[in-house]
């Protein structure tokens, strides 16, 4: 009687791990083609043909090629949210905080295999999921809160913050955008320039 009452458990418990192997190699899978054909090129064949996994557990578990294409968005947001964190941490002044977060979200980007072309190839549907979903808003309160610390929103307004902060994401993510057509372009030097441009700017309003 006790292994008939664990037999239900462990087929649960299997049927978990084979769903989470499956996600994992649909999201994979996902990941490779819109990097190659974008999110308009691609289809869900293409994705299950990838993945090697059967349409019937696709569509069980996502439905859409969009609702994977938000789900490998959000996760990407995730990721660079927690690289410019780490990467912003024990900055003493604002210029110098940029350019480290600048940095690390561009290398990182750039780095990730596929990442360029999932990048390039999906501009405006990334767009589109950028501001107004939950890991952006969770982002940009991250960096309110650590230029706050330096002091660099004092006698701003509330409404002054919220859009400086939204600036400064906007400007590295025009940023990457702008890269990614040179394939070339100097990453470091790019942080650079954009963290002593924000990084005056703030400081001449000060003054007013």
């Amino acid at each position: 009687m006790p292994n008939q009452r664990k037999a239900p458990y462990g087929l649960s418990e299997k049927r978990e791990m084979t769903r989470a192997q499956n996600m994992e190699k649909i999201d994979a899978a996902a990941w490779k083609v819109f990097s190659n054909l974008g999110l308009d090129g691609a289809t869900v064949r293409d994705i299950v043909s990838e993945s090697e996994v059967s349409a019937g557990s696709f569509y069980n578990y996502y439905r859409t090629k969009e609702a994977v294409f938000d789900k490998l968005v959000a996760q990407l947001i995730e990721r660079i949210r927690l690289e410019i964190a780490a990467a912003r941490d024990g900055a003493k002044d604002i210029e110098t905080m940029l350019c480290q977060g600048y940095g690390a979200f561009m290398h990182m980007l750039l780095s990730v295999p596929g990442g360029a072309e999932f990048f390039e190839r999906n501009q405006h549907h990334i767009r589109s999921r950028l501001f107004g979903s939950a890991q952006i808003r969770a982002l940009l309160a991250d960096i309110e809160m650590d230029v706050a610390e330096l002091g660099a929103l004092d006698r701003l307004s509330e409404s002054e913050r919220k859009l400086l902060v939204s600036i400064m994401f906007a400007s590295g993510t025009e940023a990457i955008f702008g890269a990614l057509k040179t394939r070339n372009a100097d990453i470091q030097g790019l942080a650079r320039f954009l963290a002593r441009l924000l990084a005056h700017g703030i400081n001449a309003s000060h003054k007013d």
